[in-house]
């Protein structure tokens, strides 16, 4: 957890990118999605989460990209059962995340010393979570929570993440809101290029 927490301090923001089904059966359509994801993680873009699938196929991909990078921030998104967390065991990833609260599926990681992070919308959830240890809680889909729903007086024992539609221009109006991150999806990947405007928030930083 906390080498989690410290490679979102220095960029807070994590890249979700989907593969298309081709990328999975396709030789040629894989080795371009790598070749596309390479280069963003060799421009220093370090914290990236891919949907798992049971499928060998992803197991496959996921296994080529942790061994190119193995120091990279990798974790699986949309995990949905003990399958999905023991494949990213398998995989030494540093992270999974499910969509929302499965307090079984939450306390089967935990006992494999695994990161797994709820996605929550309601304020019973929340509570949930917390009582049994969730210490990473993304918001999820954040346009949707609750209005009840507030993280200010949660953050002392709580690290969130805001999640649901999100572009790298919401990095900075999460980040004053109390979120230690947020998650890009199809704003920042739409299945064939990144989006430009990620290359110049590093250039900002670089500055």
């Amino acid at each position: 957890m906390n080498l989690f927490k410290e490679a979102i301090t220095h960029q807070p923001f994590i890249l979700l990118v989907r593969p298309t089904h081709n990328v999975l059966k396709n030789e040629s359509d894989r080795n371009l999605f790598l070749f596309k994801l390479e280069e963003v993680i060799n421009k220093g873009f370090n914290n990236i989460e891919i949907p798992w699938q049971d499928n060998p196929l992803w197991l496959d991909l996921m296994s080529k990209l942790r061994s190119r990078f193995p120091d990279i921030n990798l974790g699986s998104a949309s995990v949905l059962n003990q399958k999905s967390i023991e494949d990213s065991l398998k995989l030494n990833l540093n992270f999974s995340m499910m969509r929302f609260w499965d307090r079984e599926l939450f306390n089967y990681s935990k006992s494999k010393h695994h990161l797994l992070i709820p996605g929550i919308n309601t304020l019973k959830d929340l509570h949930d979570s917390i009582s049994f240890g969730s210490k990473i809680i993304k918001i999820y889909p954040i346009n949707k929570k609750e209005n009840s729903l507030s993280i200010n007086k949660f953050n002392k024992e709580v690290s969130f993440i805001a999640a649901g539609g999100l572009s790298i221009s919401d990095v900075q109006k999460y980040n004053s809101l109390g979120f230690i991150a947020i998650v890009i999806g199809k704003k920042g990947f739409n299945g064939k290029s990144f989006d430009p405007n990620i290359f110049k928030w590093k250039l900002k930083k670089l500055k």
